[in-house]
């Protein structure tokens, strides 16, 4: 994917320039867009879609696009440029998404240079939403100390600002990006430091009550992650309390608020309680964690995609808590879900849990079909990531046209254009090559992957039954042991000498019936099945070992404690402690060195 990424970024490098001089020589300096009711109505709808339907919102950006770019720069080709930068960043295709926020802000230079004033505030080196965003992309792609960098930029330019309202949303939204750096790197302290610094803001000035919200919720979160559930519980009702709050006065107090403003309040308690499902599912407590994520999921009635996003997540809790039954069918459920909005991802998700739990049941019919299913699935995400990209590369390449053809009035360098035109078709056909190449290597890499899963099935089954035949043994030996007891105790409560001399054929009988089991060979054929070639590379690599020091490492290995070790072996506790002190010997161990874990830890071939 590294080398996909690289052939893209070529890409760009090679038509930037074009685009750049496309728009300095352009004179478009004496057009004005006037922003009209109908470009409000525009903006919001794309906000809207943003949520629920991404790739529409793409086609209503480009098909905008194709209307304003002829009246030159105006805040609307700006406002489309940065949605564009951020629906690409939420596709997960950020190459597109770095390209067209790099746009957004070379248009915002040419408004700010732009003879007519477009903005009330101080104009700063650079839109500091834009640069939020770009630092938005670094954190998706784990680029952490990048994003920061970013996010202090921005900070420095929002602090320039004259207008109170854009000021005190953007330094706010700054500090909950830069408390998620912390997060990241688990420093929690200073996480939520700035979270109560955007809280702060939000409360002194209250211009939005879905923004305190969003900090309420961002508390939330950190407190589940921090292992603080109480405190984060206290922050999930004063989400919900508030969504209560503007959802019950909507149409007298927040009266004239954006419908995404209720939609969003609503989202937030959805996300605490899906934060407290991650939570439980941390501390193993599954059943809690479903019930969580059942609350989150009605929460997101009107946000489909997270919704299904979570039917995953409840599926992957039924299958730690070996509710395979239930796992089964809310996979099943999620799968045509994913079908009906096209959401490929999740369907592969679905469907390779769906290939663990045919494990775990033993359901070996039909999974070859499953497989399948998955192999298909990500052939299919893979032709429409390569549909998207060329797709962005041609909206991006037709931009560039249109932009060319207003400077084409002034001049005569239509000479460039072609040249550019052909250096992407040509490098677009390379990168196709590249990816299906790549694709091709992936299938093969899934097959193997599935062949080595289906191995090691086997594997583990053969690991349970020697666990069942250590544990068999010493449940035996420990009732065989408990009755010799029994039967000693009751001889030696008789007086007469001759009468305890009768059962002294019995007992020797029961001391060499426990003596030959535990010198039974099923135990060793058991564990050289589950762990083969491992007492070879022992007598191998340590020749001084002996017979008795061999079936002591098989124990250690299956991480029996002692007291079960001297059951299997007829030894004492005390007995099996010094064996253990000459093995560590033998194996020349230091002190420091565990010697259970240097028994399992050991590589070896068979």
């Amino acid at each position: 994917m590294n080398l996909f990424f690289k052939n893209i970024t070529l890409i760009l490098v090679l038509i930037t320039p074009v685009v750049l001089t496309s728009q300095a020589n352009n004179k478009i300096n004496k057009y004005r867009t006037i922003i009209s009711m109908e470009d409000a109505e525009l903006k919001e709808r794309l906000y809207s879609l943003k949520y629920s339907d991404p790739n529409l919102a793409i086609s209503l950006c480009l098909k905008s696009l194709d209307e304003f770019i002829p009246n030159g720069p105006s805040t609307t080709t700006l406002f489309l440029y940065s949605t564009l930068g951020e629906l690409y960043m939420k596709k997960e295709l950020p190459v597109l998404a770095l390209s067209y926020l790099e746009d957004a802000m070379y248009e915002y230079n040419l408004l700010k240079h732009n003879a007519d004033n477009y903005f009330i505030n101080t104009q700063t080196p650079q839109q500091p939403w834009l640069v939020i965003n770009i630092g938005n992309i670094f954190f998706n792609q784990g680029q952490f100390d990048k994003a920061l960098e970013r996010y202090r930029i921005a900070e420095e330019y929002f602090n320039e600002l004259d207008s109170l309202i854009p000021k005190v949303r953007g330094l706010s939204t700054t500090y909950n990006n830069i408390a998620l750096y912390y997060i990241e790197i688990e420093q929690y302290s200073k996480s939520l430091e700035y979270i109560l610094m955007s809280l702060e803001l939000r409360l002194k000035y209250n211009f939005n009550p879905s923004d305190i919200s969003h900090s309420y919720k961002s508390l939330s979160e950190l407190y589940y992650i921090w292992n603080m559930p109480l405190k984060a519980e206290k922050y999930l009702l004063l989400t919900d309390s508030i969504n209560k709050d503007i959802n019950q006065y909507r149409s007298s107090k927040y009266k004239g608020y954006d419908d995404i403003v209720f939609s969003l309040a609503v989202n937030y308690v959805g996300n605490c309680y899906q934060y407290k499902g991650q939570y439980l599912v941390r501390n193993k407590k599954y059943k809690e964690a479903i019930e969580s994520y059942s609350i989150a999921k009605e929460y997101y009635a009107d946000f489909a995609f997270q919704k299904i996003s979570l039917q995953n997540k409840i599926a992957l809790a039924y299958y730690y808590d070996e509710d395979y039954q239930n796992c089964l069918k809310t996979i099943d459920e999620c799968i045509s879900m994913s079908k009906e909005k096209n959401l490929k991802n999740e369907i592969e998700i679905a469907l390779e849990l769906k290939i663990k739990v045919m494990n775990k049941l033993g359901l070996k019919e039909g999974m070859d079909e499953v497989i399948d299913k998955v192999l298909e699935s990500k052939d299919y995400s893979y032709s429409v990531q390569i549909s998207q990209l060329l797709s962005g590369l041609e909206s991006k390449n037709e931009i560039l046209i249109k932009k060319r053809e207003i400077e084409e009035e002034k001049s005569s360098k239509f000479i460039i254009l072609l040249f550019s035109i052909i250096a992407i078709l040509i490098l677009a056909f390379v990168v196709a090559y590249l990816i299906s190449r790549k694709i091709y290597m992936d299938k093969q890499m899934v097959i193997a992957n599935q062949k080595e899963r289906i191995a090691k099935s086997d594997l583990e089954h053969k690991k349970r039954e020697l666990a069942a035949v250590s544990t068999n043994i010493v449940q035996e030996n420990e009732q065989m042991t408990s009755i010799l007891k029994d039967i000693k105790y009751y001889v030696s409560l008789i007086k007469s000498e001759k009468d305890k001399n009768i059962f002294s054929p019995l007992l020797n009988k029961l001391n060499r019936l426990l003596n030959d089991k535990r010198k039974d060979d099923n135990y060793s054929d058991q564990f050289s099945a589950a762990y083969p070639g491992y007492l070879e590379y022992l007598t191998r690599t340590y020749p001084e070992l002996t017979t008795a020091d061999l079936k002591l490492c098989t124990f250690l290995r299956m991480n029996l404690n002692t007291k079960e070790t001297a059951d299997i072996m007829g030894l004492s506790v005390r007995s099996v402690e010094s064996r253990r002190y000459r093995l560590r010997k033998k194996l020349g161990l230091s002190k420091k060195d565990d010697l259970v874990n240097y028994l399992i830890s050991l590589k070896h071939t068979t």
